[in-house]
């Protein structure tokens, strides 16, 4: 009998993607991770067209919570101004058609719907956030600002926090998206209006300087968690600003958890935070309720009947030290952990220590200043500190001086062309192609933009009329305008030179093949370069003037074995140079 042979029957082998469809793929898992994250439905509608008013358009995600709705755009391109003009113009659409969309969402989403309360139409809210894989420049936000914007290192931040405190990162997401409770959720009719708890003590003699207070309270974590926020240098804003401190870590948030699990209980160690402005000090009834409010330097008297109340908002209770210990307790999916964690965090068990700073005598930069100097002396025995963080902590305590003006300008730097988000800012950047700053920070910059009338700096050859401010009255509040103006100077006259540097090198402008012209070395120098050019032609000139000279620099920045190389900025200086000849 004749036996049939079974022919194997191959396995078909995955389709291999291109660089640009795993690159597509990688930001779309990145996407759905943070908002499932957080806990928001995911509504499927990448390829479904829909007629919303004048226009057809699709969504390539939907994400629901509650009553708030958000599309998110996927792209990959490099700041394609016509994709960004036409999907500005299908969120217009929708505004004005918001039923008609809202029934489109309900429709192909009915599911998702389900899981949360039923709202009236003008309830919902919707967001339209652009996501690219490329930074976008500033001035095309600037044209599309009813868009949300989030790029490849907001959306790192974001997933960061989001994969530490799961359900808890909504308050982060909140704050980018301008919304407060009022705004969310079902409208309360006993929403909180403020935190209260008895103030423990106050400190009279406490060594502050004068118009900073101490208070001394309790809170539960639940109301740390919804009104707190942290002085991160890394976040999803534009500039850090004031802001100073590390990333929160996933191994300490975890350990705390199981501390909690096992304990039942927190730490003993106070929380410390910086208190919104609005919060009001009392002397309670025999009751124990809020009677008639006090003033702060009168509570020494009768501390065994005051209390503190504080704005029950979304970004109102800044966290200067103790982050960790507060999003320990952070609301995560339903399991035998989250169910200890529950109760602990409704319990008022947190010691909170708060910085009260005097109405009119302290502006925002004055008091992120000593918070800063505050976290560092907290801190000073624990995990090291980067040199990127030093440098920006010294910024903050001297806006006005070399590294503090250089901090702010390399920033507005790499939003701009040609370094448009080519600089290593954030200890969240895991690109591997990237320049560091400390050096180029220190070596270079400084001495280009100190304020000084007798260097042949930028400063010298700013024609502001009032630049003189920032050296005769460096406090005012007219000083800080003027800082601003000043920065997007330099970073501007910065950036054309090096755009022409860039067109005269272009071989050489890459990350790729070993080029050495996107390195400290070669940056450090070219910025020396620019500052010679500055003292010989008596002030910046205009690109083609660059160009021309730039173009006859003849030097191979891929060659091995080449003198330019570490810090020898000084000798590559010096062969720039002869451009100038």
């Amino acid at each position: 009998m004749e036996t049939k042979i079974k022919k194997k029957r191959r396995k078909k082998l995955p389709k291999k993607l291109t660089e640009q469809e795993k690159k597509k793929k990688k930001l779309h898992t990145t996407i759905l991770d943070i908002f499932r994250y957080m806990g928001f439905q995911y509504i499927r509608s990448d390829g479904k067209d829909v007629t919303i008013g004048r226009q057809t358009s699709d969504c390539d995600n939907i994400f629901l919570f509650e009553n708030i709705i958000l599309i998110c755009e996927e792209t990959i391109s490099e700041n394609d101004h016509d994709h960004l003009r036409k999907k500005n113009g299908f969120f217009e659409e929708i505004e004005g058609n918001k039923g008609e969309f809202i029934k489109w969402v309900k429709k192909i989403g009915e599911e998702k719907f389900s899981k949360f309360s039923s709202y009236t139409e003008a309830r919902y809210k919707i967001f339209y956030i652009y996501v690219s894989d490329a930074a976008i420049e500033a001035d095309k936000k600037e044209r599309f600002p009813k868009l949300k914007y989030l790029d490849q290192r907001s959306l790192r931040y974001l997933l960061k926090i989001a994969d530490c405190v799961r359900f808890s990162a909504r308050n982060e997401l909140y704050k980018f998206l301008g919304l407060d409770f009022k705004d969310i959720g079902p409208i309360k009719s006993s929403q909180n209006q403020s935190v209260n708890s008895a103030v423990l003590f106050p400190e009279d003699v406490s060594g502050m300087p004068p118009g900073i207070h101490i208070v001394s309270f309790v809170m539960t974590a639940k109301e740390l968690l919804d009104c707190a926020y942290v002085f991160r240098k890394e976040n999803w804003e534009e500039e850090s600003g004031y802001y100073y401190q590390r990333l929160i870590d996933k191994k300490k948030i975890g350990n705390i958890r199981k501390f909690l699990v096992k304990h039942q209980r927190t730490f003993i160690d106070s929380i410390i935070v910086s208190l919104p402005k609005d919060s009001t000090f009392h002397i309670l009834d025999k009751n124990g309720d809020i009677d008639k409010p006090i003033a702060l330097k009168e509570i020494s008297s009768v501390t065994y009947n005051t209390a503190i109340a504080i704005p029950y908002k979304i970004n109102s209770i800044g966290i200067i030290d103790g982050q960790h210990r507060v999003f320990g307790h952070f609301e995560g999916p339903e399991n035998k952990e989250e169910k200890i964690i529950l109760g602990l965090r409704e319990k008022r068990h947190l010691f909170v220590t708060g910085l009260y700073y005097e109405k009119g005598k302290y502006k925002e930069s004055d008091k992120r200043k000593f918070e800063s100097k505050l976290f560092l002396e907290i801190n000073s025995t624990q995990k090291k500190v980067g040199a990127q963080i030093l440098q920006h902590i010294e910024s903050l305590q001297e806006p006005l001086s070399p590294i503090g003006l250089a901090m702010s300008i390399i920033q507005k730097m790499n939003a701009k062309s040609p370094f448009l988000n080519c600089f290593i800012l954030s200890e969240i950047d895991t690109k591997k192609n990237g320049i560091r700053t400390p050096s180029i920070v220190r070596y270079g910059l400084q001495q280009l933009v100190e304020i000084n009338i007798s260097k042949n700096g930028l400063y010298k050859y700013w024609t502001d009329g009032k630049k003189e401010v920032l050296i005769n009255e460096p406090e005012s509040d007219e000083a800080e305008e003027i800082r601003k103006k000043y920065v997007a100077f330099c970073a501007d006259s910065i950036c054309l030179f090096f755009s022409a540097v860039k067109d005269t090198q272009k071989i050489y402008w890459t990350f790729e093949d070993n080029s050495k012209l996107l390195t400290v070395t070669s940056i450090v120098a070219f910025i020396k370069s620019f500052e010679d050019a500055i003292e010989k032609y008596n002030g910046v000139k205009d690109f083609e003037f660059y160009k021309s000279k730039l173009k006859t620099l003849k030097i191979n920045f891929k060659e091995k074995g080449s003198p330019y190389v570490s810090s020898q900025w000084s000798k590559l200086t010096t062969k720039i140079n002869e451009c100038w000849i």
